[in-house]
């Protein structure tokens, strides 16, 4: 399942990515979707990818951007055009977006159950080790 959540203000984003954290979300599930001019240093030192949104047009900025642009980033997701412009303006007006999917925790979690059942009937197999 996708999630989309705003926040106003860099302080309310980060204790969201930490509560995200200790939910069992890694950094890179999890991106966050702003202004241009408000880029987010914290995030410099994370795995959370930042994409930018240039509201008053298609800038050199946008297009140079290290991570896909936040517009293109919300087409991908089954999202009707209303939700997607309702979802830049509240960005264009300094809001932050929040977007995680349960995906990749999910896939991670059978993962690690495959594996220990894997662990588990190994041992069982050789018990002495």
């Amino acid at each position: 399942m996708n999630y989309f959540e705003l926040y106003d203000s860099q302080e309310a984003v980060l204790d969201r990515i930490t509560q995200l954290k200790s939910e069992g979300y890694y950094e890179e599930d999890i991106h966050l979707l702003g202004r241009d001019d408000r880029e987010f240093e914290a995030l410099e030192y994370t795995e959370v990818t930042y994409h930018m949104h240039v509201p008053d047009d298609r800038g050199l900025k946008e297009i140079l951007a290290r991570n896909e642009p936040a517009e293109r980033f919300l087409h991908y997701y089954v999202l009707d055009e209303d939700e997607i412009e309702k979802y830049l303006f509240k960005i264009s007006e300094g809001n932050y977006l929040i977007f995680y999917t349960d995906y990749g925790m999910l896939e991670r979690r059978k993962y690690k159950e495959e594996s220990a059942e894997a662990d588990f009937k190994a041992e069982a197999r050789d018990p002495i080790k």
